[in-house]
């Protein structure tokens, strides 16, 4: 049995779980096609999921599939589209073998899609394109391929037609019936394929099939089918077309850590905390000691002895727990098991299985790799008593989706939940406060604030008197000017003693703190270019010269710096009928209307940006504008080159 784990990405509303319920129907996996309108398909399972119609977090699913070319047990991965859950879909590229990316027929290939393609191609993971919804608007995909090769920078390959009677035919199927400048352009990737294609003039061999099973793995080639995930059109040729395609070389990781990807990270009421995991090659626990050499990670693999037939419900993999006391024989490449929690054990998603001795050096490189959300919420127990469970639920919610984090506030003994964004601080909220009778206080979303310095390069002269002027700090000569970013710094041009150095370094750090609208202030530099001590005691000086600093420097932030927050990119599609109201809203919000494309069907396409805090409860306001049918996808960042100027 060959093993290859499949998975499906794709723009909000493209088609993905609708593709992958039809899939398991196809496999004979489910007795019925479920829809996302009715809320009982098999990978939205979540109350959120099924009242909003969106994917909120990936699902897993193990489907044998045979094809005239051999037997195959696919493990198949419905990842989120929605840009506020994007950390789940980055964790699973690594373990990703192939990938089906979903377009949607009838526009040009939407925001989240061309991420995720960029995503993809990082990651070296073959991709094959799916253009769905060609029963709603038929031939109408040109759009769409032509967005497709500006994405890639080259001509993706078209491998669907329609025959005489108006029937789509697929290439794998019957590659004869297509022109022979397809089977070229199937070939022209590699000179090697080329040239053993001319060199056979009887034919006998079709080097079209060679070069459309190697291209996509190389990068070399990017095959489109096209079909109906609802009707069930060319799913299982697309399928077919996966699997003759050759899948991406995993990484060897023995030599470092255990061969075990983590996927995703869970919590059941019954077995407690485990991960999605997969083997990167076949593993012998009998050969355990040939292939890891340190002590600890022995003494962890060989306490895991148990398979069950099944996991926790949902998820039809084997169950690994560290815990039992029968024995297994191997772990297989590709072969996706569920990996209970261990004390000894390191799970982060994204990363590979690791044992103690490595967490402190994961820890910080996941933590270095991740800036702070600009989005929190602030969280209190309306009992103090229920503190420690309030706290309980949230930790289970990170260890779920390490998207977030949370908080505790020593001073007011309040808890702070950060996300990547509105929808998923709401959505992990309402998780944690679903099925209990506590009650817990919410406060608004929170979106983060700074004071950036303007252009400037002002000198002072600082200094302050005290003790009816018997006292003084010393004048301190500095320049204060802007830097290219959102940073700090301290220089010093003259020679001084380390304890006063570090006396100006804490007292200008200090006055950065709160600006003139009560925000941190940043990307400014302090320069010191002379300071003469003055005689006496050189605490008091030291005392005076933080109060110079601290009056100073904050007297020229009432004029010299402007509030900046987080910017957003919102992409609409709506009803034509909708269009003036929703820019209405928009208007009102203070948004920049970027663009509006007219989309097939009567609907229309637009981009706005407008600063976070103003969009806030905007896809709540689109629902009830256009009763339910518009849809809007929402990007937001903090960069130096990425925000908004906010009204003072």
């Amino acid at each position: 049995m060959k093993y290859r784990t499949v998975g499906i990405f794709a723009h909000i509303d493209s088609g993905k779980t609708t593709l992958t319920e039809r899939i398991l129907f196809e496999a004979g996996k489910i007795s019925a096609v479920g829809s996302i309108e009715d809320g009982n398909t098999e990978s939205d399972s979540l109350q959120e999921e099924i009242e909003r119609g969106i994917s909120i977090r990936t699902t897993f699913h193990s489907i044998p599939w045979n094809t005239q070319f051999g037997e195959f047990q696919i493990e198949l991965v419905d990842t989120p589209g929605h840009i506020d859950f994007r950390n789940q879909v980055t964790d699973l590229l690594p373990a990703m073998e192939s990938a089906i990316v979903v377009l949607e027929a009838g526009t040009v290939v939407q925001s989240q899609a061309r991420l995720v393609i960029e995503e993809l191609r990082k990651a070296n993971v073959p991709m094959i394109f799916f253009i769905n919804k060609l029963d709603r608007f038929d031939e109408d995909y040109l759009d769409t391929l032509v967005s497709l090769e500006e994405i890639l920078g080259g001509a993706p390959v078209s491998l669907f037609q329609k025959d005489p009677e108006g029937k789509i035919e697929y290439y794998l199927n019957a590659p004869g019936h297509f022109p022979r400048s397809v089977k070229e352009e199937l070939m022209a990737w590699s000179d090697e394929i080329l040239l053993s294609s001319w060199n056979d003039p009887s034919g006998q061999t079709d080097y079209s099939l060679i070069g459309l099973r190697s291209g996509p793995r190389f990068g070399k080639l990017y095959p489109v089918y096209g079909g109906s995930a609802k009707t069930g059109e060319g799913v299982r040729e697309l399928l077919d077309l996966v699997l003759w395609t050759e899948p991406k070389e995993m990484e060897n990781l023995s030599d470092s850590s255990f061969p075990l990807l983590v996927l995703s990270r869970r919590s059941d009421p019954e077995i407690g905390r485990f991960a999605v995991v997969c083997p990167t090659q076949n593993i012998l626990l009998t050969e355990i000691e040939s292939v890891w050499n340190q002590t600890s990670k022995r003494e962890i693999l060989n306490q895991q002895k148990l398979f069950q037939e099944k996991g926790p419900v949902d998820f039809p993999f084997q169950f690994l727990d560290p815990d039992s006391e029968e024995n297994i024989s191997q772990l297989q490449k590709g072969k996706l098991v569920l990996l209970k929690n261990h004390k000894d054990l390191i799970l982060l998603p994204g990363q590979t299985v690791a044992d103690s001795l490595d967490a402190i050096s994961v820890e910080l490189g996941k933590s270095s790799e991740s800036s702070p959300s600009p989005f929190s919420l602030v969280l209190e127990p309306e009992e103090s008593s229920d503190k420690e469970f309030w706290l309980c639920r949230l930790e289970e919610l990170v260890w779920e989706d390490p998207g977030y984090q949370v908080q505790k506030k020593e001073d007011t003994g309040q808890l702070v939940l950060h996300g990547r964004g509105e929808l998923h601080l709401e959505i992990g909220i309402r998780r944690v406060m679903e099925r209990t009778e506590k009650k817990l206080k919410v406060s608004s979303i929170n979106i983060a604030k700074i004071e950036l310095l303007k252009k400037m390069s002002h000198k002072v002269a600082l200094e302050h008197r005290a003790f009816e002027d018997q006292k003084s700090s010393g004048a301190l000569i500095a320049v204060l000017e802007d830097t290219a970013d959102f940073s700090k710094h301290i220089a010093f041009e003259v020679s001084l003693p380390e304890e006063v150095k570090n006396s100006i370094e804490t007292s200008f750090m200090e006055a950065c703190l709160h600006g003139f609208y009560g925000e941190e202030v940043v990307g400014l530099k302090f320069r010191v270019l002379s300071y003469e001590i003055p005689k006496g005691d050189l605490q008091i000086t030291l005392t005076l010269l933080k109060v110079a600093i601290l009056a100073g420097v904050k007297e020229l932030f009432s004029l010299n710096t402007y509030l900046v927050g987080p910017l957003t990119e919102v992409e609409v599609m709506v009803d034509a009928d909708h269009l003036g109201v929703v820019l209405s809203d928009l208007s009102r919000r203070n948004a920049k209307v970027v663009s509006i494309l007219e989309a097939v069907a009567g609907k229309s396409h637009l981009k706005a940006n407008a600063p976070a805090q103003n969009l806030l409860g905007f896809s709540g306001a689109l629902r009830n504008m256009t009763k339910g049918i518009g849809i809007s996808w929402e990007r937001t960042a903090f960069t130096y080159e990425f925000h908004a100027v906010l009204k003072e």
